[in-house]
């Protein structure tokens, strides 16, 4: 139950800072618009933004929680390992909560009109 609570509370963090930069971007997406890319052309970069963003975020999780682990072990003598399974498992769900989250982002982006740019 705690994992999907954290799920959750995850898409909607990732949610506000990709929705934030694409708010802040707009002007340049319409521009871009403008020139004539498509929709679809503007959504895979929010979605690589997200891809970016949950590498990004893992990479630093990973090695604290490594970090965790090792204390742990070390000090409190607990048996505990990081095994690959789960930090697989880990990052797949990381990389599917991001991209969850720039595609319900990518309903402002869709918002972007070039006429709008000149005022």
């Amino acid at each position: 139950f705690g994992a999907a609570i954290s799920f959750i509370v995850g898409i909607v963090v990732v949610y506000q800072v990709i929705y934030t930069d694409v708010s802040e971007h707009l002007p340049e997406y319409a521009t871009l618009k403008a020139m004539g890319y498509k929709d679809r052309d503007l959504s895979l970069v929010v979605l690589q933004e997200s891809l970016i963003l949950a590498m990004m975020g893992f990479i630093p999780g990973y090695l604290a929680s490594h970090g965790i682990y090792y204390l742990l072990a070390e000090f409190v003598e607990l048996p505990v390992s990081m095994e690959l399974g789960i930090t697989f498992q880990v990052f797949t769900l990381n990389v599917v909560m991001c991209m969850i989250s720039g595609a319900i982002a990518m309903k402002k982006l869709r918002t972007a009109d070039p006429a709008d740019i000149f005022y």
